[in-house]
């Protein structure tokens, strides 16, 4: 019998549709060294809160012991204290349940392990899900917490100061009446031959199936519409309207969001008439710069807290005209200690010169102003840095818009669309989050020498394409603006 778990009932409650899917494994799995490092970092911070009970028993997998009946029994065992790990069925669910703590004879408390810094809403459901299988299998819960990481954790300190407790026992017996009440219906609904019908709804548009589903064959969808508020997702999907040639003339839009129905309408490519302008006001010499960063649960260095960002490296291009490259500079911090200063120093030394520095979004300026409120020494030196930062991605986004663009404009979607040849698809590490996992994964000591060498030479190609790519979407912009005749609307 294949059972329920909690990733379909979660599921469930978002869209029948994606539940009966990924009943049936039809969902995308996600892969890639990002995703490795998330499952490593989900299981490291599972057996330490399993180390805060060190009078529990945890329950393994093993071919020659059927771990549902070995739960069963430690359950029923009076001297068992604790259960780690524990795993149980019932009328057609199953689940895992973290931690379970013996409170009398007679009753248990449940503790469900999170790697967030604090307690969020979506906690309930899951915490929730598990108080029900564990109902339906006769086990007496009179306490539902979720153990989640505090941001006072330090690298080296005790055990306990990992993680934080939240009751969620009020929250979650609210929350079992509703699960209940749906949870036989859930049962047809997904082991059903028919697939639910699916319907248009706001939680489609970061679907892992939306494009066999609901975006499937649909040209121009409204999630084209770039930063569409939840209101207006709402509003558009109860008016009947799927796709942008369909908005209403006096829906409200954004000043962006029009410029995409406009080029969506009349199928052309938007150029604004003040492209030249913006464009003239980036100042030569050129700076291109882009940063890599690595955020992980667990703090890897001394002194920083779960969840921080670290700046890793970064590639800069010097250039007295677009495409005519003076220097190039780079630098990849040294994995065995947190190396910011190292880096905010290299950059106010490359950075010392008069011109522009051309970053692609914000987030190059946000992290120089971090290091500045973290070194008050430099922060002089940095926040003049900072002032001089021009967002190319900006300039794009109100300034031209094609319409291969569908809304987006990071650089890895506009690069392939207006410079064909250029793509990431020949490196090694092509995405800034395999680019953070594979450091981590070598700051962590998984890899062997030979690897991390081989690692930080891939590291520094990925970064070093982020700034050509600049380059060469700076040089086209700079083209369209000569070359072409105002075409905006």
């Amino acid at each position: 019998m294949e059972y329920i778990n909690k990733t379909v009932f979660i599921n469930y409650l978002n869209c029948p549709t994606l539940a009966w899917l990924t009943k049936r494994n039809k969902i995308p799995k996600l892969t890639g060294l990002n995703n490795d490092f998330l499952i490593y970092e989900s299981k490291n911070i599972r057996q330490k809160a399993w180390q805060l009970f060190n009078d529990s028993v945890v329950v393994h997998k093993s071919e020659d012991i059927d771990v549902f009946l070995q739960t069963k029994d430690l359950i029923a065992n009076r001297k068992i204290y604790g259960i780690c790990n524990a795993l149980f069925t019932a009328e057609g669910y199953y689940i895992k349940a973290d931690i379970l703590k013996r409170t009398d004879k007679n009753s248990w408390h449940l503790f469900e392990v999170k790697s967030g810094s604090k307690c969020k809403e979506k906690y309930t459901n899951d915490i929730a899900f598990t108080a029900m299988v564990l109902s339906k299998a006769n086990v007496n819960v009179s306490q539902y917490s979720i153990l989640h990481l505090s941001n006072d954790y330090r690298l080296n300190m005790q055990i306990d100061s990992i993680f934080k407790e939240v009751d969620l026992t009020e929250k979650v017996n609210l929350k079992l009446m509703e699960f209940f009440s749906i949870s036989d219906q859930m049962l047809k609904d997904v082991n059903s031959q028919e697939m639910p019908v699916p319907y248009l709804k706001r939680r489609c548009k970061n679907c892992l199936v939306f494009d066999v589903c609901m975006g499937k064959n649909v040209k121009n969808h409204i999630f084209d519409l770039p930063r569409l508020s939840i209101p207006a997702v709402e509003e558009l999907i109860a008016l009947k309207v799927d796709t942008i040639d369909k908005v209403p003339d006096d829906f409200e839009l954004t000043p962006m969001q029009q410029i995409v129905k406009n080029s969506v309408l009349t199928n052309t490519t938007y150029v604004s008439d003040t492209l030249k302008d913006e464009l003239n006001n980036i100042k030569q010499p050129y700076y291109y710069l882009d940063f890599e960063s690595v955020t992980t649960i667990m703090p890897l260095y001394p002194d920083v807290a779960p969840h921080t960002q670290i700046l890793t490296q970064f590639s800069l291009d010097k250039a007295d005209n677009v495409g005519n490259i003076l220097n190039h500079y780079e630098y990849i911090a040294d994995h065995t200690k947190d190396c910011r200063r190292e880096i905010a120093i290299h950059l106010i030394e490359s950075l010392k010169q008069d011109g522009s520095i051309i970053t692609y979004s914000n987030s190059e300026r946000i992290s120089i102003l971090k290091l500045a409120d973290l070194f008050e020494d430099l922060r002089e030196s940095l926040n003049k840095i900072a002032v001089r930062i021009v967002d190319l991605e900006l300039i794009l986004k109100k300034n031209y818009y094609d319409v291969n663009f569908h809304g987006r404009s990071s650089i890895k979607k506009v690069l392939p669309i207006l410079i064909p040849k250029e793509t990431y698809s020949d490196l090694e590490i092509g995405d800034g989050g395999d680019a953070a996992a594979s450091f981590a994964f070598i700051a962590k000591g998984m890899y062997d020498k030979d690897q991390i060498a081989q690692t930080k030479k891939n590291l520094l190609k990925y970064c070093a394409k982020d700034t050509a790519a600049m380059i060469y979407i700076h040089q086209f912009l700079i083209n369209v603006a000569k070359n072409s005749l105002y075409k905006g609307f």
